[in-house]
């Protein structure tokens, strides 16, 4: 198994991880500002502020969920299409 299919594996995992939350039947009603927040959250979690360097495992987890995130956002793709959120 490659690199990338490795990783792109973790984030599948983490995808299905994160549907089985509670809360996740909700997905349905985000907007792509919603989509875009929860991506940021993920994103800025573990930058470096005030000297604290993140772990290697925190902000590599970070990264995975993030990606996790616009793939459920891309998932949802075509009901922002139908909602107006997004334009054709």
């Amino acid at each position: 198994m490659s690199p990338l299919d490795k990783l792109l594996e973790e984030v599948k995992i983490e995808r299905h991880r994160q549907i089985d939350l509670p809360g996740s039947e909700y997905d349905l009603v985000n907007n792509v500002n919603d989509w875009i927040a929860i991506a940021s959250h993920y994103l800025t979690q573990d930058c470096s502020r005030k000297g604290i360097t993140p772990t290697r495992q925190d902000f590599h987890s970070s990264l995975v969920k993030a990606a996790a995130v616009i793939v459920a956002a891309l998932e949802y793709e075509e009901n922002l299409v139908r909602k107006g959120h997004i334009k054709e």
